[in-house]
């Protein structure tokens, strides 16, 4: 664990000439140095890691020792955090409702200064009443709390993965930020007949697959997206199927898009939250090293994959775990203000 610690310092330092590199040359970037053997320690207080005889550490507690790990590595410098919705600050199928324990630690994010955004594929164009919907817990909260305008405007909402991005207003609403504020050049030239290419081509690959998998789809066609929802009861794997065909099929598209498996539907976005992640972080003007994004879906067919590519992630399985690490990220800001108070 110290040899890893000693190695992730090392590759967030210079990524090119690292060990991890010679010996992992596919290694992504790490953006902060992790404190694993921290983390180890506090995880195993809990799981009695060190003491089993018979029975290894699985995917998800070693998952949960990094995660404990990268909220400590970038507490003290955090600036701006991104959350999944669905699985991640709420179930799947579900909204923000008034009683959503996430709502107090977002507010409490705000009211530290730092920048809250919800990262979603949910994509409503010149709608915002619907996204409105989605999260009328929190805007609730927002209301009753009187929060001020210096508070409010550290809340945003990406939704399309990157396509549409909003803000509140005086009233307590979600209205669009115009697109030369915050896209970059390269998706302002995005064309409407490239958008409409890559969806046929996305359409006719689910077409396939599903007629392939014997499985009855209802279409979903949108401006920025292509979707399907399965007719009849299925399995996870043949939506995964669905999803890995699509992102074959599209290898060589000239758009950048999405193809996630949803957990109940398989859906194509254009562009992804890579993209979408990056131009909110030229906006506010923040650095990976002080960005944290918050999902659930980090398979090879899930879409937050992507973010990986912009910034320190955490990987939670549930929303009951993205309460636990909001709260030790809280803990941990706290204690590097004291320390800088007492200093």
């Amino acid at each position: 664990m110290e040899k890893m610690e000693r190695w992730i310092k090392e590759h967030s330092e210079d990524p090119m000439r690292s060990t991890l590199s010679r010996l992992i040359p596919s290694v992504g970037r790490f953006y902060t140095p992790l404190p694993l053997v921290r983390a180890f320690h506090e995880y195993d207080e809990f799981a009695s890691l060190s003491r089993r005889r018979y029975v290894p550490p699985n995917f998800a507690e070693i998952r949960h020792v990094i995660n404990i790990a990268q909220v400590h590595a970038i507490a003290e410098k955090l600036a701006l955090v991104t959350f999944d919705a669905d699985g991640t600050i709420y179930s799947d199928g579900h909204h923000i409702e008034r009683d959503n324990k996430m709502i107090a630690h977002i507010i409490k994010l705000m009211q530290r200064g730092i920048h809250v955004a919800i990262l979603t594929a949910a994509g409503y164009p010149g709608d915002p009443t619907k996204f409105e919907d989605r999260f009328s817990g929190l805007l609730s909260a927002f209301e009753e709390l009187e929060l001020a305008s210096r508070v409010t405007r550290y809340f945003h909402v990406m939704g399309g993965e990157c396509n549409y991005l909003l803000r509140v207003n005086n009233k307590y609403r979600l209205e669009f930020v115009p697109d030369d504020m915050w896209k970059s050049k390269d998706m302002l030239e995005w064309s409407e007949e490239g958008i409409e290419e890559l969806l046929d081509e996305a359409q006719g690959a689910l077409q396939s697959a599903s007629a392939r998998l014997n499985l009855p789809v209802h279409f979903v066609r949108k401006p920025r997206a292509v979707g399907v929802i399965p007719k009849v009861s299925t399995i996870y794997e043949v939506l995964e199927e669905m999803a890995l065909t699509v992102q074959v099929h599209l290898v060589e598209s000239k758009l950048p898009f999405c193809a996630f498996n949803g957990g109940s539907d398989v859906f194509v976005d254009v562009g992804n939250k890579s993209i979408g992640l990056g131009a909110l972080m030229k906006y506010l003007g923040k650095k990976p090293y002080e960005t944290l994004h918050v999902g659930d879906r980090f398979t090879v067919s899930g879409n937050d994959s992507a973010a990986r590519s912009r910034c320190a992630v955490l990987w939670v399985a549930n929303p009951e775990e993205t309460g636990f690490f909001a709260r030790l990220l809280h803990n941990d800001i706290r204690l590097a203000q004291l320390t800088l108070y007492i200093e």
